[in-house]
Order: C-alpha cells, then sequence, then structure tokens
C-alpha cells in the first residue's frame, strides 16, 4: 500500500497546523502570566483618588471682562 504525495502534504500541513496552535497557546499563557505579574506590582499606572476635604473653602476668579 503505498502513501500518496497528497497525504503526505496533507499529514505535514496538520502537523505545522498543530505546531502553529501550540506556540499562539504559549505565547498566549506567556502573555497572561506577564500582565499577572504586571498586575501584582506597581510598575502600572497608579489611580489615587483625591482625599476630601469637605471644609475647603471654594474660591471663583471673577469673571473676565471683554477689552473695550
Amino acid at each position: 500500500m503505498a502513501i500518496t504525495i497528497d497525504a503526505i502534504r496533507n499529514m505535514l500541513n496538520m502537523a505545522r497546523g498543530h505546531e502553529s496552535l501550540k506556540r499562539l497557546d504559549a505565547e498566549g499563557h506567556e502573555f497572561q502570566q506577564m500582565m499577572d505579574k504586571l498586575s501584582q506590582n506597581n510598575y502600572g499606572a497608579k489611580i489615587e483618588m483625591p482625599a476630601e476635604d469637605t471644609n475647603r473653602p471654594i474660591q471663583f476668579d471673577e469673571p473676565k471682562k471683554n477689552p473695550p
């Protein structure tokens, strides 16, 4: 029973596709690990809410007047 060239090409394409899927999965896993590591450290931008000071007076400037 002889294996045709088309069958060999098909098997080769399947093997390449499998390797490509494994590579994409590894890249995704590496990216997820990097994002987890960044979220655990203080490397990223940090948003801090301002301290609430309800007793602070609010001052408004005088309205600007148009020049003559």
